[in-house]
């Protein structure tokens, strides 16, 4: 570029760019869909677990252009929790759990032991967008955040009596907010009236997603966003035929995804030292 006086290539800012053995990113591409661990890929493909791990971040770190920019008409909102997972920390605050049932939940005041995901899905289109959030309970503060310029106006929203959506629907009149608890939907089944005021999509997705993330053996917190967008994706391609076509794709499209992956590196450690 005669302007900047930097060089560009056609993988500049892609997740491709300076890897220097591209002739097994598709059979790593073809691992990674059909669920192998970051440690089975690097044994198969005769790579180190380092560049294992720092590839599938690059490639996830992509994904981030799938995130919807606006939903309208009705869309339901909820929230699912996880347990605060440090796997990988070589530096815990707390004594090591030798097995996921030893997690109690925020058995301290002062710590959070548990992270929040805020999903939200478009019934219509089926979009889908998730939000982590390290709390014991959510705040209108953090719902503010997270679906700050989501909404488009006239949108309504579906959520339980969380207090806090109360709260934030108050502050963004442009948004008609629905209510309900589970006995209430129940209810509204047999009057058969008002049964379109129901989270279903939610418990439906609260369920995928838990199936998704369960052959992981356990997502570090600090990287369940990028897994919570690889299951959006997935979930999006899933009607393609040709799905390894579709990651190449989305790959190439991603101009920004390489400064993606170099932030999130920034707040990781090696695997390897």
């Amino acid at each position: 570029c005669r302007d900047c006086k930097k060089n560009y290539r056609e993988t500049t800012g892609t997740p491709l760019y300076r890897i220097q053995i591209k002739e097994k990113w598709q059979s790593y591409l073809d691992l990674m869909e059909r669920g192998f661990p970051i440690k089975k890929i690097a044994h198969e493909l005769d790579i180190s677990i380092q560049t294992s791990f720092d590839w599938r971040h690059k490639i996830l770190s992509s994904l981030e252009q799938f995130i919807p920019k606006e939903l309208t008409s009705t869309v339901e909102c909820d929230e699912m929790e996880f347990s605060l997972s440090n796997k990988g920390d070589r530096n815990l605050k707390r004594k090591a759990r030798k097995r996921a049932s030893d997690f109690i939940r925020n058995r301290d005041d002062k710590e959070t032991s548990t992270v929040q995901v805020i999903t939200v899905v478009e019934r219509e289109t089926a979009k889908k967008f998730f939000k982590v959030v390290e709390t014991k309970r959510l705040t209108k503060e953090q719902i503010e955040i997270a679906l700050d310029g989501k909404l488009a106006k006239g949108t309504t929203l579906v959520t339980d009596k969380h207090y806090s959506y109360k709260s934030y629907t108050k502050d963004h009149k442009d948004i008609n907010h629905k209510r309900l608890l589970a006995k209430d939907h129940v209810k509204s089944i047999l009057r058969q009236s008002s049964a379109t005021i129901h989270l279903q999509n939610e418990n439906n997705i609260h369920s995928q997603v838990r199936d998704f993330i369960r052959p992981f053996k356990g997502v570090s917190s600090k990287y369940l966003q990028n897994y919570l967008n690889w299951y959006a994706y997935q979930n999006q391609i899933n009607s393609h035929k040709e799905t390894l076509k579709n990651w190449f794709i989305a790959l190439l499209l991603s101009s920004e995804a390489y400064d993606i992956f170099l932030q999130f590196k920034d707040n990781t450690m090696l695997i390897r030292t």
